[in-house]
């Protein structure tokens, strides 16, 4: 009877505990404050310095500003008249060359993307000191660097996609992607919707029960949106199907924020020959506030955001109305320490309540339940510049959670009826009762080596990450079940599950990569990487009962045609694992939560009369609790009692000892042209194959299948 609920859109343990990871978390950020950090979700802007004769132009002072940078950037062309700028906000920049004796050269309107290298060249022709600059709006589209299929959006297009009262949440442009089907939890070239991984501001924030996405949040809190959906790069993983990347407003050195207000109700829908707008009655309220500014220019931004969210649906003929009610909160200090390291903390933050979240016209309304999905998001991270070409990266988050269904009534002793046989119609009272708490923490470090020569250009990440999950659940039915309906003209079945204490599992996931991005000519990029992840679950008394890793080559290869960012073909291969959930060890645990059916003596054995409590005597154990085979009726429906059918889930699930890790692998070629300075055209090519897909099977098929195996569970 087990099952794991979802979020809704408006809607002692072994190893290292969530209190010690949590302490280690505080201890590595304080011990970084006296030195440099900043975010990592970032972009890079890099070109080349040129005269008019096309010959490069070391020494050239390029500088870079944005309003989502805190001061400005300045780097100089190297030998070949190259220049880079790593890890920068995403944003609109402005960049200026400026050389003695050249007439200087500003470009406007560059767009820096989340995860991608934007590329602009300069041509500086010979001129006098003082000579007017010259300015061009230049908005590159190509990655010249790219081996991953993917998408960004950014706030333009976020802002411009939300149309009317729909649309208002991260996940909805998702399927704007190619290859992309599905709603929320999209289904990417094939996966399933829980094979995604969803990261905000750096914080993996994927349901660890159902590795489906977590949380809502403010729609206008959003920066940018990266989503990769396949050949992502060894930094990437937890996914065999795509990875959301999510980067939030910080603020700026000027005070700026927004106010949306959106309503809809029933008279804005018209009724037509099929449709009565009587009958299907709906109220929707959005409020969304952000602020941002700065409290020390260049030094302390913050930003602020407050969403509180009504929607009600009284769907066709339902006698009750489905009410959510949510708040979604925002806050982020963004503080350059010094002028190497940056630090950033972020809250996000939601609580969500469903009232009457089944009503329909089958369920009554003392029948409908009642659903809470509180969600909290903490995060500290810092990048800074340890020497002019090694960068290190430190962020610790948490995530913490639950989602709890009851009775609307709060009444967990009266039995629910449900029409089995009929029209699945419920009254008396919900049958179900679940609480679940469903929490991460995590610690992630990495280092950047920028390095250039003879071979080439490299950059180099190599980074760690300690992640540990935790689950735990309480399911059972609200004092039970009765079944019922024509075919037997009265109740005819009983279900019971008795109230457990809440069942603990958890699972810890340790991550170590390499990725080098290699630029062997300046037109030609090699991405080389290896991702190794390893994954341990425990069921509900510590017992480890599943470990999985899997090494995860990736080769990736970027070819700029014309050496102009405009013409990019790529091609890329790559093993991608998925790490699983805390559903696997739900199902092997020990304390279950059995569900006993009994039968009404008057609907089966009516010849049995008042002595088939005489016929059913006695008493039997199961999963460590005792049933009486006979029992008087709780509600009165059948003065003869009801007898001991079976029982469900009284018996943990064994997972198999050399259970492999679910994983894909892939390749893709393709080709991107751009048609203008805002618009490209791209043809990608992708073939996938995912191996060792979980499944059950009999309880005789362990340890290895055989025909006539036992089936008993």
């Amino acid at each position: 009877m087990l099952s794991h609920l979802q979020n809704e859109h408006r809607g002692n343990r072994t190893g290292l505990s969530r209190s010690a990871v949590l302490g280690l978390c505080a201890a590595l950020a304080l011990a970084f404050l006296a030195a440099p950090a900043a975010a990592q979700l970032t972009g890079r802007l890099a070109g080349q310095v040129m005269d008019a004769e096309g010959a490069p132009l070391p020494g050239v002072t390029v500088t870079v500003n944005s309003p989502n940078l805190m001061g400005s950037r300045t780097d100089f062309a190297d030998a070949d008249g190259g220049f880079s700028f790593p890890s920068l906000p995403p944003g609109v920049y402005t960049v200026e060359a400026e050389f003695d004796g050249f007439i200087p050269q500003q470009r406007t309107e560059v767009e820096v993307r989340l995860n991608r290298v934007t590329e602009i060249h300069f041509s500086m022709p010979v001129g006098a000191f003082g000579e007017e600059v010259m300015v061009v709006a230049e908005t590159p589209v190509v990655d010249p660097e790219q081996v991953s299929t993917s998408q960004t959006f950014g706030a333009e297009y976020l802002k411009k996609a939300s149309i009317g009262s729909a649309n208002r949440s991260y996940q909805s442009v998702l399927t704007d992607v190619g290859g992309v089907a599905g709603g929320s939890n999209p289904n990417v070239f094939g996966s399933t919707l829980g094979e995604n991984s969803f990261v905000v501001d750096g914080v993996n924030t994927t349901d660890p029960v159902t590795a489906t996405w977590n949380i809502n949040m403010n729609f206008d809190t959003v920066q940018e949106i990266n989503f990769e959906t396949s050949g992502f790069e060894a930094r990437y993983g937890n996914a065999t199907g795509g990875v959301v990347n999510v980067v939030t407003k910080s603020g700026g050195n000027s005070f700026s924020g927004s106010l949306d207000v959106r309503y809809r109700d029933t008279d804005f829908n018209t009724s037509g020959e099929h449709f009565d707008t009587d009958d299907n009655v709906v109220e929707f309220q959005e409020t969304a506030a952000t602020l941002g500014g700065p409290i020390r220019r260049d030094e302390l931004w913050f930003f602020a955001a407050a969403n509180p969210v009504r929607s009600k649906n009284t769907p066709t003929e339902s006698p009750a109305t489905r009410d959510f009610e949510g708040m979604n909160l925002n806050g982020k200090l963004t503080w350059q320490v010094n002028p190497e390291w940056q630090l950033t903390g972020r809250y996000i933050g939601e609580d969500a309540t469903i009232a009457n979240a089944n009503a329909s016209r089958s369920v009554a309304p003392e029948a409908t339940r009642y659903q809470e999905q509180p969600k909290t998001i903490l995060g500290v991270d810092a990048l800074g510049l340890l020497t002019s070409n090694l960068q290190w990266h430190i962020k610790a988050g948490t995530v913490r959670g639950e989602l709890n269904s009851f009775p609307q009534s709060r009444d967990f002793d009266t039995i629910g009826h449900v029409d089995s046989f009929g029209d699945g119609s419920r009254s008396v009272n919900y049958t179900n009762q679940q609480f679940s708490t469903r929490d991460r923490d995590d610690l992630t470090t990495n280092l950047v080596w920028f390095t250039d020569g003879a071979a080439g250009d490299h950059q180099v990440e190599v980074g760690v990450d300690y992640a540990s999950n935790f689950f735990a659940s309480q399911n059972n039915a609200t004092g039970g079940g009765y079944s019922f309906g024509d075919r037997f003209g009265a109740p005819y079945t009983l279900l019971f599950s008795p109230i457990e204490s809440p069942a603990e599992n958890d699972g810890r996931q340790f991550t170590a990569y390499i990725q080098d991005t290699w630029r062997v000519l300046p037109n030609l990029t090699l991405k080389l990487g290896l991702r190794h992840d390893e994954v341990a679950f425990e069921n509900d008394i510590g017992d480890e009962v599943a470990a999985l890793s899997k090494l995860q080559p990736r080769f990736g290869i970027a070819w700029d045609i014309g050496g102009d960012a405009r013409t990019v073909a790529r091609a890329n291969w790559g093993r991608f694992m998925h790490p699983n959930a805390l559903t696997l060890p739900s199902f092997a645990r020990v304390n279950q939560f059995p569900t006993v059916r009994w039968i009404s003596c008057s609907s089966f054995r009516p010849q049995l009369g008042a002595n088939c409590r005489d016929a059913y005597p006695g008493q039997r154990t199961v999963g460590g609790l005792t049933f009486s085979n006979w029992i008087a009726d709780p509600a009165g429906f059948d003065p003869n009692g009801w007898f001991y059918n079976t029982v469900f889930s009284s018996t943990a699930s064994r997972i198999s000892a050399d259970l492999e890790p679910t994983y894909a692998d892939q390749w893709s070629v393709g080709v991107e042209r751009e048609l203008t300075r805002r618009t490209s055209i791209g043809l990608t090519y992708i073939t996938k194959e995912t191996l060792d897909i979980f499944e059950d099977t009999c309880n005789g098929n362990l340890p290895e299948p055989a025909a006539g195996a036992d089936c008993d569970f």
